[in-house]
């Protein structure tokens, strides 16, 4: 491994190769001995009565139906100009029946990440414009 001439690794450089192995990886290693008895002591006590066991022999079995987006179409969204409209029109075809509440919430939220990505790339375009004023007058403005 390279280091500067302080000690520090360089850039790319990492001092642990292969990486920190994620915590969920360590327990799972830590469990699979005993698999096939903490199964058995699950399933025993959900047998009896215990509620969390229960809920996760069951969770097991048959988790939860995962929602599936499909896509949709929103009235009016291709051809708003602006975010505002952008916006009005996913909540009016919420608000008919056209787009899930969920879908709805999930495209707002989309709408917002991509106005706050548009306002990223402004702010960067006015950063750099000052910058090169400030280059080409040799002094602030």
């Amino acid at each position: 491994m390279r280091r500067d001439n302080k000690g520090r690794f360089l850039a790319g450089q990492s001092g642990n190769p292969q990486g920190r192995k994620p915590e969920a990886e360590k327990v799972r290693e830590l469990l699979e001995p005993c698999r096939d008895d903490l199964v058995s002591q699950a399933v025993t006590l959900a047998l009896q009565g215990d509620a969390t066991a229960l809920r996760l022999c069951l969770d097991r079995l048959a988790p939860p139906p995962k929602s599936e987006a499909r896509p949709v179409e929103v009235p009016g969204l291709a051809e708003a100009s602006s975010m505002t409209d952008k916006a009005k029109a996913i909540m009016a075809a919420v608000g008919t029946g056209q787009v899930p509440p969920d879908t709805g919430e999930r495209l707002l939220a989309a709408l917002g990440n991509y106005a706050k990505a548009i306002e990223m790339d402004e702010l960067e375009r006015r950063i750099s414009a000052l910058e090169q004023g400030e280059t080409n007058d040799g002094d602030k403005r």
